[in-house]
């Protein structure tokens, strides 16, 4: 095989250095606008941007673990830079300490008990966060386990990694092996698990930021929402790094061509799942959620929002992508790709801001530097895990049986 399957890469000190940077100006303003007379908008576009982040985070390892359910063969070149996306999870789970500091600004609940008893008791604080940990925890400790395995498939007695990871490289025990087994079963276990974390998650932190509205498809809507973003975004970054590293020998077009099948797909389901939400609150003519919807559609600036949102994340890919040739142009599907990511950034703000802003709507600095910030120290993570580990699984069967022609799919 001519490719280096245990190519590792090398990013330039100056980009890291920029991301550092970027993580300092992003941290040093959210404490200053915390700290002075704006700490409700630092701390909103603090919830605002740990719940973009942490989907896109986990959604990238749920889509590696589809891959291995699967066993499909389409994304296995791409699969290292789904994992890669997931090094950002130790992160969301001290984040989310924050969120706890953080909650009288951004979590009314946690300052407002709610009207309903039955709400005030599934929104109790020490309830909410102990869930979160539980579950959030429970996914983390899986998805530890499987980048473990996924990893030390590809390292054992490689010498390849130094350090902290050295334990990565040692030879094989006599009781490892099998690695292909353990991975399908912690998949199947993170894809259940997955589910239901990120469905509190949305529950919790952002539908209940409105005590008046339910929906029992919002977390469909934020998880699929999540998966969604974190295939655009590994699109971005693989468009990129094939670009800069010469990986186009096994990142060829035919990944970004069944990338793009698949994000054309998945805004439809978007499209419907949002729908989906509203119908039930129109035919049942209930009047307690109605407010919920129409500050969002009928109400400037959130009605301005929507139809941008909408443009983003479905028309666009969704009129793009019906010719077969865009879906094989790299800075086509860039493009598309970077204008649906953002759209997906608006609607964390469409669906946050109004039960958080009651009597003004203001964006202003705070939001781009946090938001440049958590981006710094998300494509850190990316960038750090990457020059630490091959950027292929290596010694996945499929990889291989893909690389030597055996199959075409």
């Amino acid at each position: 095989m001519s490719e280096d399957l245990n190519k590792i890469l090398v990013f330039s000190k100056g980009l890291t250095k920029l991301f550092y940077i970027g993580i300092i100006v992003g941290f040093g303003s959210f404490v200053y606008y915390a700290l002075g007379s704006h700490a409700d908008m630092a701390w909103t576009a603090f919830h605002l941007n740990f719940l973009f982040w942490a989907g896109l985070s986990h959604g990238a390892l749920l889509f590696a673990s589809a891959m291995r359910i699967t066993e499909s063969s389409w994304g296995r070149p791409l699969i290292r830079i789904f994992e890669s996306l997931g090094s950002f999870i130790p992160f969301v789970f001290i984040f989310i300490i924050f969120i706890y500091i953080g909650g009288e600004y951004t979590l009314p609940y946690m300052t407002t008990k709610p009207y309903y008893s039955q709400k005030a008791i599934w929104l109790n604080e020490v309830f909410v966060f102990s869930r979160t940990y539980l579950f959030v925890g429970g996914l983390h400790i899986l998805i530890y386990f499987y980048l473990y395995n996924s990893l030390r498939q590809d390292l054992a007695g490689t010498n390849l990694t130094k350090g902290f990871f050295a334990f990565l490289s040692k030879p094989l025990k006599e009781n490892e092996g099998n690695f292909d087994s353990k991975l399908y079963k912690l998949s199947i276990a993170i894809a259940f698990i997955y589910a239901l974390s990120m469905s509190f998650l949305a529950f919790d932190f952002m539908m209940s930021l409105d005590s008046h509205f339910y929906s029992t498809l919002f977390g469909v809507y934020y998880f699929m929402a999540s998966v969604l973003g974190a295939l655009m975004l590994t699109v971005i970054i693989s468009s990129m790094l094939t670009l800069k590293f010469k990986l186009d020998k096994v990142i060829t077009e035919m990944q970004f061509y069944d990338c793009g099948k698949l994000m054309f797909g998945l805004s439809v389901f978007w499209l419907y799942s949002m729908y989906s939400q509203f119908l039930p609150v129109w035919y049942g003519n209930m009047p307690e959620e109605t407010g919920y919807v129409g500050l969002r559609v009928f109400q400037e600036p959130y009605r301005t929002f929507i139809w941008v949102i909408l443009t983003c994340v479905f028309v666009i890919p969704f009129v793009s992508l019906i010719p077969r040739t865009n879906k094989l142009v790299k800075p086509v599907m860039v493009s598309i790709a970077t204008v649906s990511l953002c759209g997906l950034f608006l609607e964390k703000i469409w669906l946050i801001y109004p039960s958080l802003m009651h009597d003004h709507f203001h964006i202003g600095l705070e939001v781009v530097l946090v938001t440049f910030g958590f981006l710094s120290l998300f494509l850190l993570c990316v960038t750090k895990f990457l020059s630490l580990f091959p950027v292929y699984a290596s010694n996945d069967k499929y990889l291989i049986k893909k690389l030597e022609g055996g199959d075409h799919h």
